[in-house]
């Protein structure tokens, strides 16, 4: 469990299906990733998959959060942290409702502190569309700097999607 000031992110497990259900139902929120609706029984399998916390055959750190607000217990965000032998990455979702109030700024600098100090992960990159103004923002407070442009990156929702490479490093 890592903890902020107004977060808590639980590590990712079947109990959460249904809040993360309800947070990831809204299509604002996936405007900008390659990402199709599921049922309710396909988030309890993610969520089966992602309490195993390493990738099926176990390559890769597959580090999820649900973040609870500290004062009501809502959950309200997700982090995710993937750890490879080559590259670590990260992503995240915020409730539309609660973005703008430095939500997702507080959950990753928490998820990158750890990734830094516990795992000693040395360098961590973030892919962000690049129509999501308001991802390269946090990418930047963070301390990221754009290390790549990928064109092409990807092709969903009927367009071509471009993105950036965000990387921050810690020697």
């Amino acid at each position: 469990m890592l903890e902020t000031e107004r977060l808590t992110l639980e590590p990712v497990v079947e109990a959460h299906a249904e809040e993360l259900f309800e947070l990831f139902r809204d299509p604002e929120l996936h405007r900008y990733v390659p990402y199709e609706e599921m049922s309710l029984a396909q988030h309890r399998s993610r969520c089966r998959v992602w309490a195993a916390r390493r990738s099926p055959d176990g390559s890769e750190l597959w580090l999820n959060w649900a973040a609870r607000r500290r004062k009501n217990g809502e959950v309200i965000a997700h982090f995710q942290a993937t750890v490879g032998r080559d590259e670590t990455s990260v992503a995240y979702l915020v409730a539309a409702e609660l973005q703008r109030k430095g939500f997702a700024r507080e959950g990753m600098r928490v998820v990158l502190d750890y990734l830094r100090d516990v795992l000693a992960v040395r360098e961590v990159k973030a892919y962000i569309d690049t129509r999501n103004e308001a991802s390269q923002r946090l990418a930047k407070a963070l301390g990221m700097v754009q290390i790549d442009f990928i064109k092409d990156a990807d092709y969903f929702k009927g367009e071509t999607s471009d993105e950036y490479v965000f990387g921050i490093g810690w020697g």
